[in-house]
């Protein structure tokens, strides 16, 4: 067996047992009914998509990964659950659990169809592909064609997250009458 060969299956091994934990994580997501246990497994998720990035020579994208989403946002999130109190839900069977549960299985079978499809060609865009990745393609990409969406994002969060302290710190307790 040539070195290329063994090379290109251990990359493969490993995209693979990187791949099956990132959807284990996110099940876990979803299955999990600690807001604070969800909150660490989506961490786990960011972790190893970071991961998948850099098995595809994203570095610049797998750095923003781990900074951004599993540093800044999920740190945010678990902050913000802390606040809040994270009590765990209580699961039962209903009907809508079973449609989600269907949802999720039908998109597992079409993520699995299309990995049998075979290989597919790369898309042809304006951007290089030795560019692929790297911050120039990133800053180009996103403030040339999707500067809108991405200041409409940043606002979106900042008011998630003001009305998440707001509903924390102030309460709603009814008033109550005094007898005269």
């Amino acid at each position: 067996m040539e070195i290329a060969t063994l090379f290109d299956f251990a990359l493969d091994t490993v995209i693979f047992v990187v791949g099956v934990t990132a959807v284990l994580a996110s099940l876990g997501v979803i299955l999990c009914s600690s807001p604070i246990y969800s909150a660490l497994y989506l961490i786990g998720h960011m972790i190893c998509l970071a991961l998948l990035f850099l098995l595809y020579n994203a570095e610049f994208l797998a750095v923003v990964q781990i900074i951004v989403y599993a540093g800044a946002v999920m740190i945010l999130f678990l902050f913000i659950i802390a606040l809040l109190g994270g009590k765990k839900e209580v699961q039962e069977n209903t009907f809508h659990r079973a449609m989600a549960f269907g949802f999720v299985f039908i998109l597992l079978g079409e993520l699995y169809l299309s990995a049998t499809v075979g290989p597919t060609q790369q898309i042809r865009g304006e951007i290089p592909a030795e560019l692929f990745g790297t911050a120039k393609a990133i800053g180009l990409e996103l403030f040339s064609k999707h500067i809108v969406a991405f200041e409409l994002a940043s606002g979106l969060l900042l008011v998630a997250a003001v009305g998440v302290i707001c509903l924390a710190k102030f309460s709603f307790v009814p008033l109550r009458r005094r007898a005269r």
